[in-house]
């Protein structure tokens, strides 16, 4: 059943996830081009100095790339729970519901961490041969709340979808709102997250809590 369930949930997002892995790798591969032609114009010093004085990470094109890889993988992986009235039919698997729903989101997560992933590794590649590490350090923790923002989306969606009734609907999206704008609050300065990033596991927290407050709610028949 374990592999059953895991493929089901593979078949609703495959599309998707190989959508999203394209374009991310596309998008990587054209900050790193922008770089490279910094350097071809101005040299790596210009570079350097733009990231040390003027706190430019040079992959901003990629800010909000992971928010809307996060949203298109919830969606397409809990829409059709509700949209087709499969929800209720998985509920009611021998299998333990709290369980359920979190295995659901762990495939979500697991293939957004490969795509968030397979992108990061590129940028990491590269600029580790044209700059120092403590800058390529640098760089990893300032795309992280963005990343972060993408893993958030993707669980606030998912509670959405599950969720039955509009006025938690509501409620959920603009929680989902509230924590999204604080991750992009400070997206112009590089490493601006550093102080938070131990807040960051509290955020994937609440909107597990919400996802198993939704299919409890859908459970006992709270629906419009």
């Amino acid at each position: 059943m374990y592999r059953a369930l895991l493929y089901k949930e593979w078949l609703k997002t495959r599309r998707v996830f190989y959508a999203a892995i394209i374009i991310s790798v596309i998008m990587a591969v054209y900050a790193i081009l922008n770089m490279n032609s910094v350097i071809e114009t101005f040299g790596v010093g210009s570079l350097w100095l733009n990231m040390i004085q003027k706190d430019v990470s040079m992959v901003s094109i990629l800010t909000y790339l992971p928010l809307i890889t996060g949203l298109a993988m919830g969606i397409a992986q809990m829409t059709p729970e509700m949209s087709h009235k499969r929800l209720k039919l998985t509920l009611h698997l021998p299998y333990p519901t709290n369980k359920l729903v979190l295995l659901m989101l762990a495939t979500g997560l697991l293939q957004l961490l490969v795509i968030f992933a397979v992108q990061l590794l590129i940028i990491v590649i590269y600029d580790a041969q044209i700059i120092p590490a403590h800058l390529v350090s640098r760089v990893v923790l300032t795309t992280l709340p963005w990343y972060v923002a993408g893993f958030c989306a993707y669980m606030f969606a998912a509670a959405v979808c599950l969720e039955g009734t509009w006025f938690m609907r509501i409620i959920i999206s603009l929680l989902g709102c509230g924590v999204l704008l604080i991750l992009f609050k400070r997206d112009d300065a590089m490493a601006a997250y550093n102080s938070m990033l131990i807040l960051f596991p509290v955020l994937f927290i609440i909107p597990t809590i919400l996802s198993l407050g939704s299919i409890y709610r859908f459970k006992e028949g709270l629906q419009d």
